[in-house]
């Protein structure tokens, strides 16, 4: 039975526990789930020649024996057999191939495989997420057939792309723009179309990336006055909008205020993807009044993890994958030395407080196994017993140190910095790179460099002239980095010129080199001390 159906002659309970049933499970009834689909998985798996290449000729009977057998991958593990998609290799057969940024310029994509039993999970966990994003107590959803989205999506091959063409035959969901049209659009002209759209026929669900919907909220009244508040555009309105329009006009002029979303729209679901949904949250519950449903996943692991009604924390659906968790310090040993082995926790394991660099084996024929996508996660509690949730739930906090992640836009390591400095000729002796974030919430690239004094050249560089250039040479090495002010007029590179010699001399006083990707903030404070120190006593120049 389709969704759509189940809405016309189910209850409203009986479509709740088919969905969102699994945040009723305590964690031992979770980890059921996890391990008999584990053992499936490992069934599977044993069975290809990718499972025989990253498994070594195992075929472990537990959990435990999983873990301490087969060995942690990264995506070089499996590029040989996927980037060629080589199906035969595969432990299932592979109905759609999905792409994401894998290493800035350097490697430009990651393709993952997906079968159909996974693409039916998909389905079901979006389908959830949908529910709850229309929930303000538990158990109770305002999801009805018809209901008119506005999509702020990337198209496919990435994986939100698949989440139009998933819910299509469930429901008739009114994408706007529609499907058809969408595939001929780009992305900006397909949310400029959509949004013209919803300002002449309404809007109850929007589902969007973080920080396009942002960029959206930040320009509202320039979107709105393009889709439907300037007369001369005003044909093939509703009334209801017109009417709508023309109070919110009234009120914004009244209150001397621009005009916002909810002025105008009345959301009764709201999904946000990405990776900083969390840093916008607040300033998009008042522009829309409505809080995001923050959801979480990616192209390799699918639909990983929803918030509940109350949004406070993302739980992770028990039939997407099998979820390892690498503690922080136990991260930060292995970055050191690559030949320690980190110690993984399972989901009844986790402790609240703890930051985790996430571990994924994908069920139902999945490529991944015992797989380290980079992202890091934050256990906010074990359980919620005010709102009746047994189970952990986490908050994203960002790539692995050694990645730079802006706006989920772009992935900068130390190799692709070091490929464009040789590409631009910069005379550039040492350097590091963090991500920060501008006043507006906006992360960028800050990149602290010393100059090479025995390079004439040097002399005549500042921080614009080395913006400006390195800047050109990221953007025609990295579309995914260009995107950015294309897309989001994000400017995402800072410089920052630093006296010749300091990190010599960080690392001469501290005894160690400062990291660079991402140093420790405690590094970043003791470098600044150190130059205003040398500024005091007129040294270190």
């Amino acid at each position: 039975m389709r969704f759509k159906d189940k809405l016309k002659t189910c209850q409203m309970k009986e479509i709740w526990d088919e969905y969102c049933g699994f945040l009723d499970l305590n964690i031992n009834e979770y980890m059921q789930i996890q391990k008999r689909l584990l053992a499936e998985q490992i069934e599977l798996y044993s069975r290809s020649g990718l499972g025989q290449k990253i498994m070594h000729g195992e075929k472990p009977s537990s959990v435990e024996e999983f873990r301490r057998n087969i060995p942690l991958t990264t995506y070089e593990d499996y590029a040989d057999v996927l980037l060629m998609q080589r199906k035969e290799m595969l432990p299932g057969e592979p109905v759609v191939w999905l792409e994401t940024t894998w290493e800035s310029g350097s490697r430009p994509k990651k393709l993952a495989p997906y079968t159909r039993e996974m693409l039916d999970v998909y389905t079901n966990n979006i389908l959830a997420a949908m529910i709850l994003s229309t929930s303000e107590e538990k158990g109770k959803f305002k999801v009805k057939n018809g209901d008119k989205s506005l999509y702020g999506l990337a198209p496919l091959p990435y994986a939100t792309g698949l989440f139009p063409l998933l819910i299509a035959p469930e429901m008739d969901l009114k994408f706007m723009p529609s499907l058809e049209e969408a595939r001929n659009l780009s992305f900006t002209e397909q949310n400029k179309k959509g949004f013209a759209a919803a300002m002449k026929g309404g809007l109850d669900q929007f589902f969007g990336t973080s920080s396009v919907v942002y960029t959206i909220t930040k320009n509202f009244e320039n979107y709105a006055s393009s889709g439907g508040l300037d007369p001369k555009k005003l044909m093939g309105i509703s009334p209801s909008m017109l009417s709508r329009l023309i109070k919110a006009k009234y009120v914004c002029d009244r209150d001397k205020r621009p005009i916002k979303p909810k002025d105008i729209f009345d959301l009764k679901g709201f999904v946000c993807v990405g990776t900083d949904t969390a840093l916008f949250r607040d300033e998009l519950e008042e522009a829309w009044g409505r809080s995001p449903l923050e959801i979480h996943g990616g192209t390799e692991p699918g639909c990983m993890g929803t918030e509940t009604w109350n949004r406070n924390g993302l739980v992770f659906f028990p039939d997407n994958a099998f979820y390892e968790f690498i503690p922080r310090e136990e991260m930060l040993k292995n970055e050191a030395d690559p030949s320690y082995i980190p110690r993984t926790y399972t989901m009844d394991e986790v402790i609240a407080n703890q930051e985790y660099e996430i571990v994924l084996t994908t069920f139902k024929g999945g490529a991944f196994m015992r797989y380290r996508p980079g992202d890091m996660y934050r256990c906010l509690r074990t359980v919620s017993e005010k709102e009746g949730v047994m189970l952990p739930q986490f908050e994203y906090v960002d790539r692995v140190p050694w990645v730079i992640d802006i706006a989920g836009f772009t992935r900068i390591t130390e190799s692709s910095i070091r490929c464009v400095l040789d590409r631009s000729r910069l005379p550039v002796g040492d350097w590091f790179a963090m991500k920060e974030y501008n006043g507006d919430k906006r992360s960028f690239m800050h990149f602290y460099v010393e100059l090479d004094s025995e390079t004439p050249q040097a002399a005549y560089l500042d921080e614009q002239l080395i913006k400006d250039h390195f800047g050109a040479y990221f953007r025609h090495y990295d579309h995914d980095y260009k995107d950015l002010k294309r897309l989001l007029g994000v400017e995402p590179l800072v410089v920052t010129i630093l006296p010749i010699g300091s990190l010599k001399r960080f690392e001469e006083r501290y005894g160690y080199q400062i990291r660079k990707i991402n140093p420790s903030m405690r590094d970043v404070i003791d470098l600044n001390h150190m130059l205003h120190e040398a500024d005091r006593t007129g040294g270190g120049r």
